[in-house]
């Protein structure tokens, strides 16, 4: 096949794909009783839909919670691709890590840091965060945890089976709670509404909260995966 019928398959393909993505957006029902917009709407209306004093997070996981979803499962193919690509290179690292008194260092601070990650979790829907920004920094810890205390350090306390262990069970949560709204609500991923107690407590906002929980063991255990297999220990000690 030459280089002029690659062209004109690949130029084909995409101009179908952008006439099947314009013919399903002119299908899309305009704003219905919603004069002022949608984002007027969301803020005069959101904290009553949702429970959720943090609009952000209502948005992300109530009235687009499909689409935060979809962006769990591109992080979950990353993880997956990134895994098989690089599940054969391997690098020698160091497993002494830095000096005395980094690692005593940041022995003292990790419990802060997780407890700082786990309230940003946990409180997605009452302050800004979630399970995003705070799996992300649960993340870094296992991340320094392999800078400062060595390569094998990390290995030997959370193996990359724990770490899929929790990714999967984070995934799971999100579409299990997805599943419990058809159930339950008639639609998937419809806010459980009997778990909203008292507004501004922490178990509040029907289901936000968990989801936020399940996102956030993902996203953590998630990018520790990567960084892991970009790495890949060979786990030889350093004499």
């Amino acid at each position: 096949m030459n280089k002029l019928v690659k062209k004109t398959l690949i130029t084909a393909v995409l101009a179908a794909a952008a006439f099947a993505l314009y013919y399903n957006f002119s299908l899309l029902p305009g704003y219905q009783d919603l004069e002022k917009g949608i984002s007027d709407y969301i803020i005069t209306y959101g904290l009553h839909d949702t429970g959720s004093l943090n609009l952000i997070t209502a948005v992300l996981y109530d009235y687009r919670a499909f689409d935060s979803l979809g962006e769990s499962t591109v992080i979950f193919g990353a993880v997956s691709g990134i895994v098989l690509i690089l599940s054969r290179k391997m690098l020698p690292v160091s497993s002494k890590g830095l000096s005395f008194i980094v690692k005593r260092t940041l022995g003292i601070m990790t419990p802060f840091i997780a407890l700082f990650g786990f309230y940003v979790i946990t409180h997605g829907h009452l302050s800004p965060g979630g399970g995003f920004q705070g799996g992300v920094i649960l993340a870094a810890i296992s991340i320094i945890f392999s800078i400062v205390y060595g390569s094998a350090f990390d290995y030997r306390r959370y193996s990359p089976q724990t770490k899929t262990v929790l990714e999967t069970g984070g995934a799971l949560t999100f579409l299990v709670i997805g599943l419990a709204g058809i159930v339950m609500e008639g639609a998937f991923l419809k806010n459980l509404g009997f778990l909203t107690a008292e507004r501004g407590t922490l178990i509040s906002a029907g289901s936000i909260p968990y989801i936020n929980i399940g996102v956030g063991f993902k996203v953590g255990a998630g990018l520790a995966i990567i960084f892991y297999s970009m790495i890949q220990k060979t786990f030889e000690e350093d004499f």
